[in-house]
């Protein structure tokens, strides 16, 4: 019982804390979403120097990476191989977006998820081995 509640909240807690910050910083933000097929963004689509904002997502990469990329700097790119073959894949679908989703909201959690609880049911059967 004890597995499948544990099993349950790691699948479940990432999804509301998803929801939970995205409706936070909604609350706190007075700029006009930018609205495309009757879906209004918590983000707008104009060019801003102080934070990235969907503009870097429709138009250009190089305007985000130019003006908030600074972690990542050094790794720019060997990220931009990555990234690029990925949008090129989804897209070679015909449907970016129905791609999008599929792959990387619904079967790459989904293979982190299995593969943590794999790892967590084997860490149980460690412990129990070594008790005896």
């Amino acid at each position: 019982m004890k597995k499948q509640v544990l099993y349950w909240s790691i699948l479940i807690l990432p999804f509301l804390g998803m929801i939970m910050i995205n409706e936070l910083v909604r609350l706190k933000t007075n700029e006009e979403g930018y609205t495309i097929h009757g879906v209004t963004a918590i983000n707008t689509k104009k060019k801003l120097k102080h934070k990235c904002t969907l503009i870097c997502h429709y138009e250009t990469t190089n305007y985000c990476k130019k003006n908030h990329v600074k972690l990542a700097k050094p790794y720019v790119d060997k990220i931009d191989k990555i990234y690029f073959k990925i949008i090129s894949s989804l897209k070679s679908t015909g449907n970016y977006r129905l791609a999008n989703i599929i792959f990387l909201v619904i079967i790459l959690p989904l293979i982190m998820y299995i593969l943590l609880v794999k790892s967590i049911s084997l860490e149980f059967k460690i412990r129990k081995l070594k008790k005896g």
